[in-house]
């Protein structure tokens, strides 16, 4: 039996500010690398969306071993904190090699692509993993990592919305004439702000002496066949963490097709490419503002009703989008914000729902596996963002997309279409999955205090 203590306001924002690091990579590889693929590497379309794909079923591979190692590591600080300190350098020098622009043929610009987001996406997940998995031993309370979500989504779209204003305004102020080098630097003084935000969360976090065994430990052959076994149990028993997982594939591989082309929308459809520092920061101003409001409700009803009320909300939104043929900013800027104040609550929801089902591994295996949970549950993110990244690539070369020229009026409807019925159809598919999810805030409870009656 445990005793589910409270945070401190100090600890939880201590832990959340992290993701304002993190999203300073994380949003600008996921809404400007793709652009920077095409439009100033001049990597062929198709070949960059195979780049996001093969770097995110590495990523996604990366992530389930990174869990594991994770969970085995032991010293003075913990079995996560340790990265956040020592991992955190190499991130930046990766972020900074990604924005190379060597003057190869096709062939070597999509090797270099693909070697430079494996390292980057490798070292984002050795810092990102053992983070996401603190949030499963600083709090036991179901409601209170609500709150947690809440504003980790707060500050990682606060850093996302820096990172995507900052950047291309460095990128302009070091002059693109020198476009070989302004693209590294800009990456650097932005990796560099990152590093402190990773130093608060390792100075406000501990991991509770009652659980630093709860997982195995040490390192050998034997005990990555353990790892692989516990996957394989951990899949077949957590019947809550394989629906989260089915709602993320979804989400991530739907909703990520609005983010992606937003850079191209305003470029091309509204034909404002000024505007691009401005709505695509906009976009995630809203996602922030609205990310401790899906918090808030969810922790008065409860999660998974939560997550069917933001169904409705993008339902509404997307379809509004797509039948609307103004090309006004405003009117254009409303939408998006329609779009985004629904779309944060399934990752609002993602994070406040993944931590309870380490509680509920833990009842129904015996262990916990914090970091495996959270590493499995990448890899399934991951493979639904490379799955996208090559579909996206393929559709923009199928709608005609060609970069820095007009584009016709059929390939504008066909980008619209993209941005909206591909994550419509995401959106009642989440839907459909959530409605079967078992683990509320009460079972939640009942089991880390130990008194769950599995046969009520």
């Amino acid at each position: 039996m445990s005793e589910i203590r409270p945070l401190a306001r100090r600890n939880m924002l201590g832990w959340a500010v992290g993701d304002f690091g993190f999203n300073i990579f994380w949003q600008t590889l996921n809404l400007l690398l793709l652009p920077f693929y095409t439009d100033v590497l001049g990597l062929n379309a198709a070949l960059a969306g195979t780049v996001f794909l093969i770097a995110s079923l590495w990523d996604g591979f990366a992530d389930t071993i990174i869990g594991a190692i994770a969970d085995r590591t032991r010293s003075r600080w913990g079995s996560y904190r340790p990265y956040l300190i020592f991992a955190s350098p190499v991130l930046v020098v990766s972020f900074m090699l990604a924005f190379l622009t060597p003057a190869w043929e096709q062939g070597g610009l999509f090797l270099y692509a693909l070697l430079s987001q494996v390292f980057l996406r490798t070292a984002y997940s050795l810092v990102s993993i053992p983070y996401s998995s603190l949030s499963a031993r600083i709090s036991q309370d179901s409601g209170e990592r609500s709150s947690m979500a809440g504003w980790r989504m707060f500050f990682a779209f606060s850093g996302g919305a820096f990172v995507t204003f900052v950047m291309p305004q460095l990128v302009q102020s070091l002059g693109e004439e020198t476009q070989s080098t302004t693209y590294v630097l800009a990456a650097g003084l932005t990796g560099l702000i990152s590093l402190p935000f990773f130093w608060v969360v390792f100075a406000n976090t501990s991991e509770p002496e009652r659980l630093r065994e709860a997982n195995p430990s040490g390192f050998s052959v034997a005990a990555s066949v353990e790892d692989f076994r516990a996957t394989v149990r951990m899949a077949m028993a957590n019947g809550p963490l394989v629906r989260i997982f089915g709602c993320i594939i979804v989400s991530s591989l739907a909703f990520t097709m609005t983010n992606k082309c937003l850079v191209y929308y305003v470029t091309y459809y509204l034909e404002r490419p000024d505007l691009v520092p401005r709505i695509v920061p906009f976009a995630l101003v809203i996602n922030l503002l609205f990310a401790p409001f899906w918090a808030w409700v969810a922790r008065r009803i409860d999660k998974r009703t939560t997550w069917l009320v933001a169904n409705v909300l993008s339902v509404v939104a997307y379809t509004l989008f797509f039948f609307s043929t103004s090309r006004d900013p405003v009117v254009a800027s409303f939408f998006i914000a329609l779009i985004s104040a629904g779309n944060i609550a399934y990752q609002v929801l993602f994070w406040a729902m993944l931590p309870d089902t380490v509680e509920y591994n833990a009842w129904k295996t015996g262990q916990r596996h914090d970091g495996k949970v959270f590493g499995i549950a990448s890899f399934a993110k991951q493979l639904a963002l490379g799955i996208n990244g090559a579909l996206l690539g393929v559709l923009l070369i199928w709608i005609g997309y060609t970069p820095n020229v007009e584009q016709s009026e059929e390939t504008l409807l066909g980008l619209k279409a993209i941005m909206a019925l591909i994550p419509l159809a995401g959106v009642l598919l989440s839907g459909w999955l959530i409605w079967g999810y078992p683990l509320t805030r009460e079972s939640h409870r009942a089991i880390v205090e130990g008194t769950f009656d599995a046969t009520r």
